[in-house]
């Protein structure tokens, strides 16, 4: 019997995602040589991932999906102790950036990258746990202190192409993106069965969302993508889409990846 929470849209949770500004500076990402010359038709990372975090009623996914690649870095490299990346940490310092703390605006995917390289990020933790009332709020001293033992070595900005994607996924990595979001992936089937549709011309756009890809599947044509709303939607957390969602400049953007270990 399929989880009720699933069959609900879930419109409760906020999105958050900016469009980067151009930036002629980002490292482009090329994946190796090897691994394109053999892509394999299909690639799942969701055995290597995390378990599936839920953003709750903040615009914060750009730290949600932010957070769950750094979480996925550190698990493949067998880094210890084990912690979830401070989500309010990486969405604070994102708006600092910005100059917006003061507001949930939502925030650049760049921003975030910048961040967490420059600062790291902490562990969330009981004395900085991941409560949205807080989002506001500055991060304890002892929190910057400790994200500068976990810093981004290394990020790259992904071009939009399905080589790319699935090159820098058949590597073993994730990427982070954003999309423009439409009323269909709140539909009560998206929420049910995980499978997102292109947006038909008569859809109304909703906001814009980040998250995780972290597979691919060439006979559907479909990417394995991570959200940030809980395991209780789409398929326990996660979703598909098609290839042809992510190529449209329109529709995708800011595709990036990171390292916590220099290769």
């Amino acid at each position: 019997m399929p989880d009720q929470n699933a069959l609900k849209p879930h419109s409760i949770q906020k999105y958050g995602w900016i469009p980067d500004l151009p930036d002629m500076r980002d490292h482009m990402y090329s994946a190796p040589m090897p691994t394109l010359a053999t892509l394999p038709t299909s690639v799942d990372l969701r055995q290597q991932c995390p378990p599936v975090y839920d953003q709750g009623q903040l615009g914060s996914c750009t730290g949600n999906a932010i957070a769950g690649a750094i979480h996925f870095d550190r698990l493949k490299a067998n880094q210890t102790p084990d912690f979830v990346p401070s989500r309010l940490f990486i969405y604070y310092n994102e708006r600092v950036i910005e100059h917006t703390v003061s507001t949930d605006s939502g925030a650049m995917i760049r921003d975030g990258i910048k961040s967490v390289n420059k600062l790291g990020v902490c562990p969330e933790t009981p004395d900085w746990p991941y409560d949205i009332t807080k989002f506001a709020k500055k991060p304890p001293a002892s929190a910057y202190t400790d994200a500068k033992r976990h810093q981004v070595v290394s990020y790259s900005r992904l071009l939009n192409t399905v080589q790319q994607m699935r090159g820098c996924l058949a590597a073993g990595y994730p990427f982070v993106f954003g999309f423009s979001v439409y009323a269909s992936f709140e539909s009560q089937q998206v929420a049910q069965t995980g499978v997102v549709p292109m947006p038909q011309p008569s859809e109304q756009q909703i906001g814009g969302h980040a998250v995780l890809a972290v597979g691919y599947d060439d006979t559907q044509q479909r990417f394995i993508v991570r959200n940030s709303w809980g395991t209780g939607w789409g398929m326990q957390g996660y979703f598909t889409m098609p290839y042809a969602y992510l190529t449209d400049n329109n529709l995708a953007d800011d595709f990036w990846t990171v390292r916590m270990i220099e290769a």
